[in-house]
C-alpha cells in the first residue's frame, strides 16, 4: 500500500476532509494550496498519490501537471474538482500523455462517498512486475514508444533544427499505468526477455519511420540495442527481413549500443556492427564515459556517433570537473571523426556551453521531453508554424528598413 499522499487544493475544507479520508486508508498526508507553495516546499512532492484540484487561482490543473512533469515526478493522480466532465477528461488525457498514472475524475461533492473506490486499484498497483507480466506485455503489445527530439547545435542556419529523434520504450501496464525503462529493463535482462523486447521496439520504430516518411519528415531515428542483441545468432537475417518488410530507410537509422553491458567478443561484435554499417545504419556508443571498457570499445568497434552520458551533461553549468570531462569527450569524438551527441540538456546555460564546446547534436528536456507519436507531430507542426511566423516578421522588418532607408535618401536629395 502507498504511504505518502499530497492534496493540492486551495479549499481548506477539502484539504481537511481529504486528509481524514486518506489517513483512514493508511496514508501519511500533506497538503498544498498553491503552485507557489509547492515551489517553496519541494519536499511536499515526495508522494506516490496526488489529489489535484483543477483550479488553483490563476493556475489550472494543467499548469500543475506541467510543473510535476518538469520535475520528472512519477505519481498516481486523482483529479478532484467542480469542473465539467469534458474539462476533466481533457486534463486526464493530458496527464496520461505526460506519463502519469491518472486514476480518474472525482467531483468534490462525491469525495466523502467515492474516494475509497478510486483508491482500491492502488492496493495491487504497486506489485513489482514479474517476468511473466513483461512477457505478456510484449505478447499483447502493451508497449509503445516516446520520441525525444534531437537538434543540430552547430550550423548557424540550422541551429536547433530537428534532425532526428531517439525512440524510448514505455510500458502501458494495466495495473500501474505508464512504466518507464528503469522499471522493466533490468527485469528484461535478468529474465531473458531483452532480445524479444528489442525486436518489438525496433518494429514499432520502423512502423513510425514509415508514417513520418509518408508525411514528408525524413528524420533520423535512434534505437537502443544491447551487446546481447548483436551477439544473438541469426540477428542479421531477422534484421534484414524486418527492415525489408517495413521498407525501412536504413541510412536514417542509428543503433545505439549501450556500454553498461560488456561486449564479450569484440571481434564478433565488430563483424556484426560493420555488417549493419554496410547496410547503411549508423552505430552509436551510448552513455559514453559511464560503462564497461569505454575506450576499448571505442577503439575496436566501428562507431559513427558518440553520446555523452547525461550524468556529465546535466552538471556542466554547476561543476567544473563535469564540464572538463564533457569538453574532453567532445574533443575526442571530433578528433576521431565521430558525431558527438549530448543527452540530458536541461538548461539554457548547458545548451550554450555545449554549442561553444562544439558539440554537434543535443537532446534533453530543455529542447523537449519525450513525446508520444501524436504529441510529437503536434509539436513539430507548432515549431514549423512558429518558424514561418518568425520568417515573415523578419522579412517585414527588412522591408520596413529598406523603406525607411529609401525615404531618408529621398529626403536628403531634396
Amino acid at each position: 500500500m502507498l504511504s505518502n499522499a499530497l492534496i493540492i487544493d486551495d479549499d481548506l475544507d477539502v484539504q481537511l476532509l481529504g486528509k481524514m479520508l486518506l489517513r483512514q486508508q493508511g496514508y501519511e498526508v500533506v497538503t498544498a494550496g498553491s503552485l507557489g507553495q509547492l515551489a517553496r516546499q519541494p519536499a511536499l512532492l515526495n508522494a506516490e498519490l496526488i489529489l489535484l484540484d483543477f483550479g488553483l487561482g490563476e493556475f489550472t490543473g494543467l499548469d500543475i501537471l506541467d510543473y510535476l512533469h518538469d520535475l520528472h515526478l512519477k505519481a498516481s493522480i486523482l483529479l478532484i474538482s467542480s469542473c465539467s466532465q469534458e474539462t476533466a477528461e481533457s486534463a486526464i488525457a493530458a496527464g496520461k500523455a505526460m506519463g502519469f498514472h491518472m486514476l480518474g475524475f472525482l467531483p468534490k461533492a462525491k469525495l466523502l462517498t467515492d474516494l475509497a473506490l478510486f483508491l482500491e486499484p492502488l492496493k495491487t498497483a504497486h506489485r513489482t512486475p514479474t517476468s511473466d507480466d513483461l512477457a505478456k506485455a510484449i505478447r499483447e503489445k502493451q508497449l509503445f514508444l516516446a520520441f525525444q527530439p534531437q537538434v543540430d547545435l552547430q550550423h548557424a542556419l540550422q541551429q536547433d533544427q530537428i534532425i532526428g529523434v531517439e525512440a524510448l520504450a514505455r510500458w502501458q501496464n494495466p495495473e500501474r499505468g505508464v512504466l518507464y525503462p528503469d522499471s522493466f529493463i533490468s527485469l528484461a535482462e535478468q529474465s531473458g526477455l531483452m532480445i524479444p523486447l528489442t525486436w518489438y521496439v525496433i518494429e514499432l520504430a520502423l512502423q513510425q519511420q514509415a508514417q513520418w516518411l509518408f508525411q514528408g519528415w525524413n528524420l533520423n531515428l535512434s534505437i537502443n540495442i544491447t551487446a546481447a542483441f548483436i551477439q544473438e545468432e541469426g540477428m542479421l537475417e531477422v534484421f534484414d527481413k524486418l527492415t525489408q518488410q517495413h521498407q525501412a530507410v536504413l541510412n536514417r537509422l542509428t543503433l545505439e549500443l549501450t556500454e553498461t553491458v560488456g561486449v564479450e567478443c569484440l571481434s564478433y561484435a565488430s563483424h556484426v556492427l560493420n555488417a549493419l554499417r554496410d547496410r547503411g545504419c549508423k552505430i552509436a556508443s551510448d552513455d559514453f564515459g559511464t560503462g564497461h571498457s569505454s575506450l576499448t570499445q571505442l577503439y575496436r568497434l566501428p562507431f559513427n556517433e558518440l553520446k555523452i552520458d547525461r550524468s556529465f551533461v546535466s552538471l556542466i553549468d554547476q561543476d567544473q570537473d563535469a564540464l572538463v570531462i564533457t569538453e574532453s569527450i567532445i574533443d575526442l569524438g571530433k578528433r576521431l571523426g565521430l558525431t558527438v551527441v549530448a543527452e540530458g540538456i536541461e538548461t539554457a546555460a548547458q545548451h550554450a556551453m555545449l554549442v561553444e564546446a562544439g558539440c554537434a547534436v543535443g537532446q534533453g528536456y530543455f529542447i523537449s521531453r519525450p513525446l508520444t507519436a501524436g504529441a510529437f507531430s503536434a509539436w513539430m507542426c507548432e515549431r514549423s508554424q512558429s518558424a514561418i511566423t518568425a520568417q515573415n516578421e523578419s522579412m517585414l522588418a527588412r522591408r520596413n528598413a529598406r523603406c525607411v532607408e529609401a525615404c531618408s535618401t529621398v529626403n536628403r536629395s531634396t
